[in-house]
């Protein structure tokens, strides 16, 4: 088996799936196979330049016209039912199936189009094998040709038994939007009856979990693999020259991750501004462009902030990080062993900070308001969401927690679960994982 086709989800703000895809196929050519990733234009306009393991285009442009139909609505789509005021700071919700309205699977023929789309591609690919990273379309595309599937996966949606939030009891808040229908008939062509929730559409013949048992507790079995980040870790040699200036005051970075996407961006720096100006702490904070970094010029003595930082070279010379939660940075700071603050965007951001709350080595502070809730239409109708308007956390407990974390038993903790980590990376031998 040499051929390996590789599909991560292209949608949301940021580039996680298709970074770990992006690793994974360097991997795999490293070991002499043959990958391909698939990429939608936006990552793959941003990649075509890049070298390494070859890329193909899925051109999704022709979506803008297949959308129409006869009946009603005659243009499909996701509407907000109220009128909103202020951008959200963090939004609400309580499982992957809000990922299917989000990433424009609205009707059959939609899922139809993306589906032909991808088999032509395959067909003239002709993989051994299919690799997904929350893609919804992996798993059928298997069936379809008889392909092993391999699915990159985490507690949250880990389809044999998911944890989205498995912090709380509370799981029946927001209506979650029904998923199947755009996916019936194909479903029914395929003889496929298993599909009973999203997160079923994400099955696979072998489970690849990026992280170790301890961060991720997907269980045991010959089809789960934990193979460590899938990401380099050797990142912390670049210059990050305010962190390399002499002091001996505690160094923090702040980052929001590059697509983020949180509202109420700019009143988010000023607050990270207001926070840290004149304490006894070195900040560095990364606006990832979102706002013009310049407009925070000699603010405070203490803070500098920069439209971009080489973010795995600061979180290694850092003391501690504050972020949002994203998964990338979330491995970064555990496999660099850091301890960190969690300001979250959204409900899976929280979730990875309440992992690293319930690992002793950071902490979590989502809004404190309680979210309103938000009605949306689709063409299956309507589902609900969560949502918070104002940024306010608990600064008290957040700086209660800031010498906790750097003086306490934290960094022990996180020596263990980064040596761990590491072990898994090196050990992870694709040869064996891969020999169906």
């Amino acid at each position: 088996m040499s051929k390996v086709l590789l599909l991560p989800s292209d949608h949301g703000g940021g580039r996680g799936h298709v970074s770990r895809c992006e690793y994974l196929a360097q991997k795999l050519c490293s070991d002499g196979f043959e990958p391909t990733l698939v990429l939608e234009a936006k990552h793959f306009k941003s990649s075509v330049n890049s070298g390494g393991p070859d890329r193909v285009l899925l051109d999704t442009r022709s979506e803008r016209f297949e959308k129409y139909q006869f009946t009603k609505p005659f243009k499909p789509g996701v509407h907000l039912k109220e009128r909103l005021y202020k951008r959200p700071v963090f939004m609400a919700f309580d499982g992957l199936a809000y990922q299917i309205p989000r990433d424009g699977y609205w009707t059959p023929k939609l899922v139809r189009s993306r589906f032909n789309k991808l088999c032509r591609i395959i067909e003239s690919k002709k993989p051994d094998m299919l690799i997904g990273d929350t893609h919804f379309l992996t798993f059928l595309l298997g069936r379809k040709f008889d392909l092993p599937v391999v699915q990159i996966t985490r507690s949250a949606g880990f389809p044999p038994n998911p944890g989205f939030l498995w912090w709380t009891q509370d799981n029946a808040q927001y209506a979650a939007p029904d998923f199947l229908p755009p996916f019936a008939p194909l479903l029914d062509e395929l003889a496929i009856n298993s599909i009973g929730k999203a997160e079923d559409l994400l099955q696979g013949d072998l489970y690849l979990v990026p992280a170790s048992p301890e961060i991720e507790p997907c269980g045991s079995g010959s089809n789960i693999v934990y193979c460590g980040p899938l990401t380099a870790l050797d990142h912390n040699t670049a210059r990050v020259p305010f962190f390399e200036e002499e002091s001996d005051v505690t160094k923090i970075y702040v980052s929001i991750g590059g697509g983020a996407d949180r509202g109420q961006e700019k009143k988010f720096f000023d607050r990270v501004l207001d926070l840290f100006k004149d304490k006894e702490y070195r900040v560095l904070v990364s606006t990832g462009k979102r706002v013009k970094a310049s407009s925070y010029k000699n603010k405070a003595v203490n803070m500098k902030f920069r439209d971009w930082v080489p973010g795995s070279a600061a979180v290694c010379q850092s003391d501690l990080v504050i972020f949002h939660g994203g998964y990338g940075t979330t491995m970064e700071v555990l496999s660099a062993a850091r301890p960190s603050i969690v300001l979250p965007a959204h409900t899976e951001q929280e979730g990875n900070g309440r992992r690293l709350e319930a690992l002793d080595v950071g902490r979590v502070f989502p809004p404190l308001q309680k979210p309103d809730i938000l009605h949306f239409d689709w063409p299956l109708g309507e589902y609900t969401m969560g949502v918070c308007s104002e940024m306010r956390w608990d600064e008290d407990a957040m700086f209660e927690a800031l010498p906790q974390l750097l003086y306490g038993p934290a960094f022990d903790k996180l020596k263990g679960i980064s040596e761990n980590l590491k072990k898994l990376q090196t050990l992870f031998n694709l040869a064996r994982v891969f020999s169906f």
